[in-house]
C-alpha cells in the first residue's frame, strides 16, 4: 500500500484489496477484445468475475468460458451470464453482491447502469461510453490524398462498429470540394461481401446496424 505523511509518532498505510465481485457489461462490436480487457485487470488484483456479453455476439465469451475450465480456473471466479441487457444486464447493475460494475456501450444505457448502482447497494462503477468523434482536416495537410485514406479508415474501420468511430469530419473551405469528390471515389471503391473472401468488409452485425 501507500505511506501517507502524518504528524507525531503513528503510521498511516493504505492498504489495496480486491475490490470483490466484478459485474462486467460488454457490447458485440469487440466481443473477445472487450472481455479480455475486463477480465484482464480484474483477475490481476485478485476480483471474481460476472460476465454478461451482448446478447449479439455471446459465442465468444462461451467459447472462452470453456478454455476457463480447461484452463482448471477455481470454480466461481470467472462467471458468465447470457441474456439481453434489460434483464440479464440490469441483474448485473442492481445485484446487491456486485461491488462494482464495468461497462462499455452507449451512453443511454450508461446511465441506466448508473443509475442502478446508485439505487441498490452503491456499487463503483466505471463505464467506456461511446461518442460522435470529430476529425479535422486543414487546408494545410501536407497530403489530401493521406487525409482522404485517414478519414476512410477512421469511419469504416471495423465496418463502422467502433466506439470512436471518426463518425464527424469537418473540412477547411479550400479543400472541401476536392476532399468530398475523393472521399466518395474512396468509398465506392471498398470491397464488401462475405468476410472469409478477400473484401475489404463483410455484414454489419444487424438490420440496425446496416440501416
Amino acid at each position: 500500500g501507500d505511506t501517507i505523511p502524518t504528524d507525531g509518532n503513528v503510521m498511516t498505510i493504505t492498504r489495496k484489496e480486491p475490490v470483490g465481485v466484478v459485474g462486467q457489461i460488454i457490447p458485440w462490436n469487440y466481443p473477445l477484445a472487450m472481455l479480455a480487457w475486463k477480465w484482464g485487470p480484474a483477475l490481476a488484483v485478485g476480483c471474481t468475475i460476472v460476465l454478461k456479453p451482448a446478447e449479439l455476439t455471446p459465442l465468444s465469451a462461451l467459447y472462452m468460458g470453456q478454455l476457463v475450465k480447461e484452463a482448471n480456473f477455481p470454480p466461481g471466479v470467472i462467471n458468465i451470464v447470457t441474456g439481453f441487457g434489460a434483464t440479464a444486464g440490469a441483474a448485473v447493475a442492481e445485484h446487491m453482491d456486485i461491488d462494482k460494475v464495468a461497462f462499455t456501450g452507449s451512453t443511454q444505457v450508461g446511465r441506466l447502469v448508473m443509475q442502478a448502482a446508485a439505487k441498490t447497494n452503491l456499487k463503483r462503477v466505471s463505464l467506456e461510453l461511446g461518442g460522435k468523434s470529430p476529425l479535422v482536416i486543414f487546408a494545410d495537410a501536407e497530403s489530401i490524398d493521406e487525409a482522404v485514406e485517414i478519414a476512410h479508415n477512421a469511419i469504416f474501420f471495423n465496418h463502422g462498429q467502433n466506439c470512436c468511430a471518426g463518425s464527424r469530419t469537418f473540412v477547411q473551405d479550400e479543400i472541401y470540394d476536392e476532399f468530398v469528390k475523393k472521399s466518395a471515389e474512396k468509398a465506392a471503391t471498398r470491397k464488401v461481401g462475405n468476410p472469409w473472401t478477400t473484401v475489404e468488409q463483410g455484414p454489419q452485425v444487424n438490420d440496425t446496424q446496416f440501416k
